[in-house]
């Protein structure tokens, strides 16, 4: 029933093969681990680093954002009497209040004449001050209509004072933290 000459194409089970050990997948796996370990290592150390805020620039001098600030009011020409002498009043105060360090902005016109009269200013710039004061206070506050031509005239006022305490301050140096000068608080 069988033919042995028919089975000559199956062949016997061959031995066991010894097979060597691979381990080039340990070798990829330590590696890939190492990697990610420095990676994370490297996120870690970013994470930590200090931050240093981006440097803001430094702001315009107190006379460039004066002078800034009177050439749009100037050009916003058409601003009625009482918005005018506020706004004017404003960039003024905020002048004083940066270029002699005391809060000239918060002061009402009682506690500001007097402390002005403190700073190492020209005693007619002072009187200029003051009159300019007493000028534009009843313009704000009690509806007083300013004299014609007196906008302009404040305004050039006001430029000429930034003008004349720039001058002081070039010739003196910059005012002491006290704000008035290098003269002591009193």
């Amino acid at each position: 029933m069988t033919d042995p000459a028919g089975m000559a194409d199956i062949h016997d089970i061959k031995p066991i093969l010894t097979v060597a050990a691979d381990w080039h997948w340990l070798i990829w796996a330590v590696g890939g681990l190492l990697l990610l370990i420095a990676a994370w290592m490297i996120w870690r150390r970013w994470r930590r680093r200090p931050r240093h805020p981006e440097t803001a620039p430094a702001p315009p001098s107190p006379d460039a954002e004066a002078y800034l600030q009177l050439d749009r009011l100037a050009v916003a020409g058409t601003v009625d009497g009482k918005q005018f002498y506020f706004q004017l009043s404003a960039i003024l105060r905020h002048y004083v209040e940066r270029r002699f360090a005391f809060q000239a902005a918060e002061m009402t016109i009682e506690e500001l004449l007097p402390r002005m009269a403190t700073l190492a200013l020209d005693a007619d710039l002072v009187r200029a001050f003051e009159r300019f004061c007493q000028t534009a206070e009843p313009i704000k506050f009690a509806d007083v209509v300013g004299e014609p031509g007196g906008m302009s005239h404040d305004l050039a006022f006001v430029r000429d004072f930034v003008d004349r305490t720039t001058q002081i301050d070039a010739q003196t140096g910059p005012p002491s933290q006290e704000g008035d000068c290098g003269r002591p608080p009193q």
